[in-house]
C-alpha cells in the first residue's frame, strides 16, 4: 500500500511537472506584492549620466546601504561608489557634473551642495531659507545658475558671491522656471528648468512667464486639523494663457536684453520651452508657437547687436508635435526635427535656413521615451554620424540606429525585438543603452558606437519565474475600415481554452502615449494579479494614440473619444469572436484619458461592457487646461459641438453598467470638480455609482497605503460584478 502511494506521488509530481502550465507548484501573486513590486523585479540603475572630459559613466543604483552614486570606468570595466556623506543632506537623484567632471552638483534641503571627487568632501553652497532650484553649471564650470523665488541667480563657486540676475519675480511671476501649465503639456513633465547658459559662459537666455492673466483654481487640502487652501494658476480651455516672454541677461553686468517680435511675425501665444544656443555664443534659437499650436517660427536672435532672424517656418492643419529647438553643428548648420510628411523625421539645415537634407525618410518616426529628458537625437564628437530611436523596425518597438550627415548609411545598430533607450557619450565613440521586452525586466549596457556590445551595467535578478504569471499575446485586430490596430492579451496561468472568462478591458486611447508596446510594463504586475483570479486582460491602441505617425493621431481632431471608441469596440467585437470570452462578462478601466474613455465608452456605447471603473477622469474637456485640451479640440467656443459630442458629463443618464469613480482629493491635473460634477449628473438621472476618493493624493497615487487599497478596490470590483450569471 506504501509502494502505491508513493508512485501515486511520484505519478503527480511528473504529471504536474510536465503539464502545459505547471503553475500550481509556484508562488501567488497578491495585492501587497504586486503594489511593492521591487521585491520581485528590482529596478535597474537609474540617472544614467556621462562623466565629462572622461570615459566612465554615473549612475545611481540601490546597494547595501540604501541609494548609491556609482562611476564605471570603460576601459577596466570597474565600478566604484562615491561615498558622499549622508550628514550633508543631499539629494543623490538631483546629481550633475561639472563641465570638467570634476565636481558634482547636488540638491538638498532646499540648499546646493558641491562634492570633491579629488578631496572626496562636500561642501554647501547655498544657505537660503526660501529654497534654491534649477541648478545649472556654466558651460565654464566656475558658476552655477539657480532659481531662487521666481528669479535668477549666479553663484561664483570659487569666491561664493551670489549675483542676483532678475529682480521682479512674483508668485505670479517667473523667470527661468516653467510655470505648470508649461511643465505639464509643453515641456512634457522632462523639466522645470526656463533658461539656458551661452556656451561662453557669459550670458544666460531665459523664458518669463506672467501668470497673472491665468484664472485661480482653489485646491483645498483636508488631512490637517485646519483645513488648507491654495490656488493654483491653472488655464482651462478658452481661458487667458500665461503672458510669455523672452530675454537675455549678461551675467557680469547684469544687463537685461528684451527679444521683440519682427514685425511680419506669425502670431506668437507661446514660446518652446527649451531652446538652443549658436556654439560661437552670437545666437540663441528658440521657436514660437500660435495658440492653435498649427503655426511655428524659429527664431535666431543676437541680443548683443540686436540681430533677429526666422530661420523657418512649420504649419500643419491639425497641430505641432515637436517643439524643440534647432541642434546646431560646426559652421553654423542645424539639426531640424519636423512632421511636415506626416513623419517625425530629421533634417539637415544650412546657416541662412536653407534645407540642405532630409536625413530620414519613410513610414516611421524618431522617438524618445515619455516624460524624459533624453534628447530625440544625439550627435558626438566629429564622427559624422546622428544617432536616434525609431519605429522602423516595429511600432511597438524602439531600435537605436545612426545615419551619416550626408543621409546616408542608415544603420540599425540595436539587435533584440523590444524597446532601446540611448545614451551617446560626448565623443561619441560608445553608448549606453537599458532593453526590455514584454517578458525582459530592464537591463543597463554598453556599446561601442558601432553597435558592438562591451559590458552589462547592470541587470537585477527578478524573482518571476517563482509565481505562477499568465501568457502575453500580441495580437493584430483589423478595424472595419481595414485599418489594423495593434492589442495585447493576457491569459490565466491555468488557461483553459475549453472555459469561459470574463475581460477586463484596460484602456488610455489619448495622444501622446502607446501602450501596447515590447517592453517590460506592457504587462503590469497587477495585470498578472487580474489574470491570477480568473480575467483576461485586454488592451488596445486606437487612432489618436502615439507612434504610428501624424495622420493615425489627427483622426481624433476636435472630436475626441469619437473614433477612440470606434476602434476599442473593433477590439471588443475581435474578443467576442473568441470562444473562451465570456461576451456578457466585460469589464473596462482607465486612469486619466483612460478614465475619460471609460466613461465615454459606458455613456456612448452602454450595452457593451457590465461594468467599469474610471481613475481621474476628464468627464468635460471643458474643465481640462487650455494647451493640451486646445490642441486636440480648439476652443469651446470654437467647437461648441465636438465639446458636447465628446462629454461623459451631458450623457451620463445613458449609464447602465455598475460603475467605481475614483479620484485624488488633492488632484492638480485632472481636478476632482471633473468626477463632482459626474456625480451630480448621474444623481440627477438617478443613476446609481459608488465611489472612491483617496485623501492626500494627486493625479498619481504615490503612498504604499493608498496604491494597495486601490489595487485591492480594482480586484474587488471587478471580482464582484463580473462574476457568472445568477451566482
Amino acid at each position: 500500500m506504501k509502494k502505491l502511494l508513493l508512485r501515486l506521488s511520484i505519478f503527480l509530481v511528473v504529471l504536474l511537472a510536465l503539464s502545459p502550465s505547471g503553475w500550481a507548484a509556484k508562488k501567488l501573486l497578491t495585492p501587497e506584492l504586486v503594489t511593492s513590486q521591487g521585491q520581485i523585479v528590482p529596478g535597474t540603475v537609474s540617472r544614467v549620466r556621462w562623466r565629462p572630459g572622461s570615459e566612465q559613466i554615473s549612475y545611481l543604483r540601490n546597494g547595501n546601504e540604501g541609494e548609491e552614486l556609482c562611476v564605471y570606468d570603460v576601459a577596466t570595466h570597474r565600478q566604484r561608489r562615491l561615498k558622499i556623506s549622508s550628514d550633508a543632506g543631499v539629494n543623490l537623484d538631483t546629481y550633475r557634473w561639472s563641465p570638467k567632471g570634476d565636481q558634482i552638483l547636488f540638491e538638498g534641503g532646499g540648499d546646493l551642495w558641491l562634492y570633491n571627487l579629488a578631496s572626496g568632501k562636500t561642501r554647501q553652497l547655498t544657505n537660503d531659507p526660501q529654497g534654491d532650484e534649477e541648478p545649472t553649471f556654466s558651460p565654464t564650470g566656475g558658476r552655477v545658475a539657480f532659481v531662487k523665488q521666481n528669479n535668477l541667480y549666479a553663484l561664483n563657486i570659487a569666491t561664493g558671491q551670489i549675483t542676483q540676475l532678475t529682480s521682479d519675480g512674483t508668485p505670479l511671476i517667473l523667470n527661468g522656471k516653467l510655470d505648470w501649465v508649461y511643465k505639464e503639456e509643453l515641456a512634457d513633465r522632462s523639466t522645470g528648468r526656463a533658461y539656458e547658459w551661452s556656451p561662453d559662459g557669459k550670458e544666460i537666455a531665459y523664458l518669463r512667464l506672467d501668470d497673472s492673466p491665468v484664472p485661480a483654481y482653489p485646491l483645498i487640502h483636508f488631512l490637517s486639523t485646519h483645513v488648507e487652501f491654495s490656488l493654483q494658476r491653472f488655464p482651462q480651455a478658452g481661458d487667458p494663457n500665461p503672458k510669455a516672454s523672452f530675454h537675455v541677461v549678461s551675467v557680469d553686468s547684469g544687463k537685461r536684453y528684451d527679444w521683440t517680435p519682427p514685425g511680419d511675425s506669425l502670431p506668437i501665444e507661446y514660446f518652446g520651452p527649451s531652446f538652443s544656443w549658436a556654439p560661437d555664443s552670437k545666437g540663441v534659437s528658440f521657436v514660437t508657437l500660435n495658440r492653435n499650436q498649427t503655426e511655428m517660427a524659429v527664431h535666431l536672435w543676437n541680443a548683443d547687436s540686436g540681430t533677429n532672424r526666422t530661420l523657418l517656418v512649420e504649419k500643419d492643419r491639425y497641430w505641432i508635435n515637436s517643439l524643440r529647438p534647432p541642434g546646431f553643428l560646426g559652421g553654423g548648420r542645424f539639426l531640424w526635427l519636423s512632421e511636415r510628411d506626416g513623419w517625425l523625421h530629421l533634417y539637415l539645415y544650412s546657416p541662412q535656413g536653407d534645407l540642405i537634407k532630409k536625413l530620414t525618410s519613410g513610414n516611421w518616426m524618431l522617438d524618445h521615451p515619455l516624460f524624459s529628458d533624453l534628447p530625440m537625437f544625439q550627435y558626438g564628437g566629429d564622427s559624422g554620424w546622428v544617432y536616434f530611436l525609431s519605429t522602423k523596425a516595429d511600432p511597438r518597438e524602439r531600435q537605436i540606429y545612426r545615419v551619416r550627415l550626408d543621409g546616408s548609411h542608415l544603420e540599425r545598430l540595436s539587435k533584440e525585438p523590444g524597446t532601446h533607450t540611448l545614451l551617446l557619450s560626448p565623443d561619441g565613440r560608445f553608448y549606453v543603452e537599458t532593453f526590455s521586452d514584454y517578458k525582459t525586466p530592464p537591463v543597463t549596457r554598453l556599446f561601442k558606437s558601432d553597435g558592438t556590445f562591451l559590458a552589462t551595467l547592470d541587470a537585477p535578478k527578478n524573482h518571476l519565474n517563482d509565481y505562477a504569471l499568465g501568457k502575453t499575446e500580441f495580437v493584430t485586430v483589423t478595424a472595419p475600415d481595414g485599418i489594423k490596430l495593434y492589442a495585447r492579451l493576457l491569459k490565466p496561468p491555468d488557461f483553459d481554452p475549453r472555459k469561459k472568462y470574463p475581460v477586463i478591458v484596460g484602456v488610455y486611447g489619448g495622444p501622446e502615449v502607446q501602450i501596447v508596446r515590447n517592453e517590460w510594463g506592457v504587462t503590469s504586475l497587477q495585470d498578472q494579479l487580474f489574470a491570477e483570479h480568473g480575467f483576461l486582460v485586454w488592451s488596445l491602441d486606437n487612432r489618436g494614440s502615439w507612434g504610428r505617425g501624424h495622420a493615425w493621431e489627427t483622426t481624433i481632431f476636435k472630436h475626441l473619444g469619437r473614433q477612440e471608441l470606434r476602434d476599442q469596440l473593433a477590439g471588443v467585437n475581435y474578443l467576442k469572436s473568441l470562444p473562451y470570452v465570456d461576451s456578457h462578462r466585460m469589464g473596462i478601466w482607465g486612469w486619466s484619458y483612460g478614465g475619460f474613455m471609460t466613461l465615454y465608452t459606458l455613456t456612448h456605447a452602454p450595452d457593451v461592457f457590465k461594468c467599469g471603473a474610471a481613475g481621474g477622469p476628464v468627464t468635460d474637456w471643458k474643465f481640462y487646461d487650455s494647451i493640451y485640451t486646445e490642441r486636440y479640440m480648439r476652443t469651446p467656443e470654437e467647437n461648441p459641438e465636438g465639446y458636447e459630442e465628446s462629454s461623459p458629463l451631458d450623457a451620463a443618464g445613458n449609464l447602465q453598467a455598475k460603475l467605481l469613480l475614483m479620484h485624488g482629493v488633492d488632484d492638480d491635473n485632472v481636478h476632482l470638480q471633473n468626477t463632482i460634477n459626474f456625480i451630480e449628473a448621474l444623481i440627477r438621472d438617478g443613476k446609481s455609482y459608488q465611489l472612491y476618493l483617496q485623501p492626500g493624493e494627486k493625479h498619481g497615487f504615490t503612498a504604499y497605503s493608498a496604491r494597495l487599497y486601490l489595487t485591492k478596490r480594482l480586484l474587488s470590483f471587478f471580482e464582484n460584478n463580473l462574476e457568472p450569471e445568477g451566482k
